[in-house]
Formats: C-alpha cells, structure tokens, sequence
C-alpha cells in the first residue's frame, strides 16, 4: 500500500507537469482595427462595491473593436449609478427584465445580455472581475488560433481574507492536479469540459450552436453546463491559465466560501452521486492519510518515513500549483485543512441537493440542482 501511494503521488506531479503544458498561459497578440467586434457583457446586481473596479479594466483593454455591455440585475444599491458615471457613452447599460419561472438570476441576465449583444465574439465577465488590458486579446488569439468555439481562462483569486489565501487555491489545485485536462483539449468525443464562469469568450455560432443560456435555463453551475453544451455541439473548448490576466473575487469570507460552494460543488462533478461519493469517501481521504500518519507519529514518537516522503510529495505539487495559480505559498503547510474543508463542501452540496434543499445567494433563494437532475 505504502508503495502504490508514492507512485500515485509521483503521477500526480506528473500530472500537475503535463497540465502545466496544457494550460499554457496566452501570449499577448495585437490586432488589426478591422477585428471581429467583441461584446463583452456584464451581469450586475448589487454590485457598488466592485463595479467600478471591473468596467474600468474593460475600458482599459487594448482589442481594438469592442462593445460592453452591462444589465443591471434588479440592483438595489448604486451599480446603475455607478455604470453610467464611469462608463459614460462608452457602455450600454440594460435594465433587467423580471426573472422568470425555470431560470436562474445569472442565466436570465447572460441570455438577455446576448440578445443585445451585436459581437462576432461573445465575451462574459463577472461584475466582481478585472482584466488586465491585453486579455481579451490573448484569449482571442487563442480562439482564432486553436479553433474554438470556447476559451475560458482560470483566474487568479483576489486574497481579501485569510480565509481566501487559505482555500480558494483548491480550484487552481483541482484544475492541475486532480483534473485531466487533455481530455478537455485532445478528446473531441469526451463529455468532460470545464469553465470559469469569471472569463468566458466564445463564438457567436458556438454560442447559438450550444443552444444559448437558454438551454439549460435552470443551471447552478452555468459555466460548466456551457462549455458541456459547446463540446456537445462540436466545437472545441480550451482552457488557459489566466491567473495574471484575470482576478476575481469570489468570496470574502468563511462564510460567503462555505455558502457559495455548497451552491456549486455538486453540479461541478455533474450530480452524479457515484462520482460525488468516489471523491468525498476515496480521493479526500488518500490525499489525507500521509498527513495523518505524519500527525500521529510525531504524537507517538514514530513517524513512518515512507509517510513523510508522500508529504514531502504532495506539498511539493501544492507548491507548483501553487506558483502557477498565483496563490500565496504560506497556505501550502495547511493544505490538508484544505482538502479536508473541500471534501466536506462536496459532501454538504450533494445532501442538499440530494434533499431538494436551497441556499441564498445574491438575495435570492437558489435551488442546489437543476429540475432535470439525476
């Protein structure tokens, strides 16, 4: 047992290598005025606090023809006032229209944000996200270059707490090291695809191919299901580490963290309780053990060396990915509260999916599963 761990771990560092090469980083490109006209859109509801912070990063882009557009989502606050102040003629500000029966708040504002988009490109970026000046460029290179129909980037998140340093890396870490990337890329036949829901670009035939937001309407993890839907359809997806091109902030706190993924960790492994109940109650755990063992040795006076070489593996790959998700590498010692605190946001999602349950987000009630869910 001892042996086929270290193994498993070495191919885990093997792994976080291979995919290092198949989330490469996009290089800058420059375009001609006559470039396919991007809509870079914006669903905002109560946003005041991070608004500002996104349009101006848009603004600043350096793609040569681009429109942005913002809906405002039934906001409260001052995002409205706050668009029309900073983007003055230069952003097309939507009201939203009342959110229908079957849809979500995101879905609804993204399909209506399509409706009046004019673009060959479509570009959809979170209210709470900044880009540096030359993505939107870069991931059009890498559409136009990789002929895709969908290119979305992983961002890097904003570190607003100790919280967030401490385990917001387990999705940069989930991507290199516990996902196959290659068969996003290099399987055309796979259903496997993955998105980020921060930087999305894709094709407006891509976009219409896949049947819109419209077509899974009540989708929790709408990113995902949309780049599910691109692949289905026949267009390839890519996915490049954006983790110096775009940050997010996803969450601020314990809390918001604890709350937002218990909306979304169930749909991110495609409601499928086999597949749920293999990485709460087999991976987590394998990943844990070498902590442990090291954890009781040292309270027992015997620490296994084997033990400690897996350790010493698993922090290393943790440090990798680290360094290319751009996270803070003093959380790298903690990375068993990490994993640990994942497992158990797995575990919590598919019960309250499981148990039809919902969880507030946004003020508003939102169901932890589509209605056609297994």
């Amino acid at each position: 047992m001892d042996w086929a761990l270290t193994w498993l771990f070495l191919a885990q560092l093997a792994l976080i290598l291979w995919n290092q090469r198949e989330l490469g980083r996009p290089l800058p490109r420059l375009w001609a005025d006559d470039a396919p006209l991007v809509s870079v859109m914006v669903p905002a509801r109560n946003e005041e606090a991070t608004i500002e912070r996104c349009l101006r990063s848009l603004l600043a882009q350096d793609y040569p023809n681009l429109e942005i557009l913002v809906l405002d989502d039934g906001s409260t606050d001052a995002t409205a006032a706050i668009v029309r102040a900073v983007g003055g003629s230069r952003v097309r500000l939507l009201r939203g229209a009342p959110l229908p029966p079957g849809w979500t708040g995101k879905n609804w504002a993204c399909h209506q944000l399509s409706q009046a988009a004019r673009g060959d490109l479509l570009c959809f970026v979170d209210s709470d996200t900044t880009l540096a000046a030359s993505t939107v460029a870069a991931a059009a290179g890498v559409l136009e270059e990789e002929g895709a129909g969908l290119v979305s980037l992983l961002p890097r998140a904003s570190r607003g707490s100790f919280a967030g340093g401490l385990l917001l890396p387990m999705v940069p870490y989930a991507m290199f090291a516990l996902f196959p990337m290659a068969a996003v890329h290099r399987s055309p036949s796979s259903a496997v695809a993955v998105a980020f829901g921060p930087f999305l670009l894709l094709t407006r035939e891509a976009y219409a191919a896949a049947g819109g937001h419209a077509a899974r309407a009540d989708s929790i993890v709408d990113d995902v299901e949309m780049s599910r839907a691109v692949k289905a359809a026949g267009y390839p997806v890519r996915l490049a580490n954006g983790s110096d091109l775009v940050e997010t902030r996803w969450y601020d706190d314990l809390g918001s963290i604890w709350r937002g993924f218990s909306k979304n960790a169930y749909g991110g492994v495609g409601y499928n309780p086999w597949m749920a109940a293999a990485v709460v109650l087999v991976l987590m755990p394998v990943l844990l053990l070498p902590f442990f063992r090291v954890g009781l040795g040292v309270a027992g006076g015997d620490i296994p060396a084997v033990a400690v070489w897996q350790v010493l593996l698993l922090l290393s790959g943790r440090m990798l990915v680290s360094h290319l998700g751009r996270d803070p590498q003093w959380s790298t010692p903690l990375h068993p509260l990490m994993v640990a605190f994942w497992g158990l946001a797995l575990a919590w999602s598919a019960m309250l999916s499981a148990t039809h349950r919902s969880v507030v987000w946004r003020d508003r009630e939102v169901p932890t599963r589509p209605v056609e869910a297994p």
